[in-house]
């Protein structure tokens, strides 16, 4: 009997340590086997290790983005991290939500979080841009259950909608969309980039860090009317669409296939500020986000077409533009640090009671894609 136990016990902590040891905790334990970078561009050892160990730039969960009625009704089992400025993070914020500045968040997950006890770890800002452009960072990182909320605090509270979202939508350059099709620069090299580090997980964290502490990635429609010929501007939604209209000068990449190195990531030019437009800016700032861990200076066009074509993408049947459904104007708290239930207090919903919790068993629940 002594012996069935004992048998018993070892299998226990054996699947605990499979089922816990291999989350997310440690990203860098999923290294894959890869030379020493000896001398040269180490983006060449960068590039192999992004691709062979995610294809995140094509990879089809990406963007991960999830609604605000999703993370509301599951906040016990979510991570909040709120990387608005701390000011309007105080004024009210998701109820449970931590605040942290975007060039913090690297040490931050690897001191403060247990990435693999929360089902999902959700960023969240104003617009989602931030959030989205935060996102891709942890992805590559290896956190595989982060996402951005749609549509970020404007989903959530209607004053931040009207100052942002409800704010930027815009028909100002509708009339001047061209269909012509621009064809992409010819291929060239990859950015050089320089971290010292020889691996390339190391020097995916050195870019990465480098990168959010920067936090340079976003730029408006009117700045780049004022001179397009100083921007290579992506179009990346697919071809269909990009033929009903498109920004002039605008070159269609295609989302999900073109940015790699045997398709057409070597056409982006090095000596050139990129900027890249979708429907609404957020899946364009995951794509900056990789690309700027890459070396090259990409920009995301913020609120993306929404803020130039608005009533063309309803009209030309493009889809996803925002509108008052999408605000649900749920309750925030106030307060320097994130609110926690106390001793005593009623026992509420899942959608009501916003502590976030440790959950050491994770469900499998159906992604959210898309919606860029």
């Amino acid at each position: 009997m002594k012996k069935s136990i004992y048998f018993l016990s070892i299998i226990f902590l054996a699947v605990i340590f499979f089922n816990t040891g291999c989350s997310n905790d440690n990203p860098k334990s999923k290294k894959i086997i890869e030379k020493k970078v000896q001398t040269g561009n180490e983006n060449e050892a960068l590039i192999k290790f992004l691709e062979q160990s995610g294809n995140f730039i094509n990879n089809k969960r990406i963007p991960t983005l999830i609604s605000a009625e999703n993370v509301r009704a599951n906040l016990k089992k979510y991570l909040i991290i709120d990387v608005r400025r701390h000011g309007d993070y105080v004024n009210g914020h998701i109820n449970g939500a931590v605040n942290v500045d975007p060039g913090d968040l690297v040490s931050y997950m690897k001191k403060n979080v247990a990435a693999g006890t929360y089902d999902k770890i959700v960023m969240v800002c104003y617009a989602s841009h931030r959030a989205s452009f935060s996102a891709m960072m942890l992805q590559m990182l290896g956190y595989s259950n982060v996402y951005s909320m749609k549509w970020g605090m404007s989903s959530w509270d209607i004053n931040t909608a009207n100052k942002k979202w409800l704010k930027r939508i815009s028909d100002k350059y509708a009339s001047k969309l061209e269909t012509t099709e621009n064809q992409k620069l010819p291929k060239t090299q990859l950015p050089e980039i320089h971290t010292g580090k020889t691996l390339g997980y190391d020097i995916l964290e050195a870019r990465v860090d480098t990168v959010l502490k920067r936090l340079k990635f976003e730029i408006g429609i009117d700045k780049v009317m004022e001179n397009p010929d100083d921007y290579y501007i992506v179009n990346y939604w697919p071809e269909y669409n990009y033929k009903k209209g498109h920004l002039s000068g605008a070159v269609q990449y295609n989302p999900k296939s073109s940015l790699i190195k045997e398709a057409d990531l070597l056409t982006l030019p090095t000596d050139k500020k990129i900027v890249i437009y979708d429907y609404t800016g957020q899946h364009a700032s995951f794509v900056a986000a990789y690309l700027q861990v890459l070396g090259y200076d990409a920009y995301t066009l913020t609120y993306g077409a929404n803020s130039f074509m608005y009533s063309k993408l309803t009209s030309l049947k493009i889809g996803h533009a925002f509108d008052k459904s999408q605000i649900k104007n749920y309750p925030m708290v106030q307060g320097e640090l994130p609110s926690v239930k106390t001793a005593g207090s009623d026992n509420n919903t899942a959608a009501e009671d916003n502590t976030p919790a440790q959950i050491i068993k994770k469900k499998k629940v159906k992604e959210e894609e898309g919606g860029c």
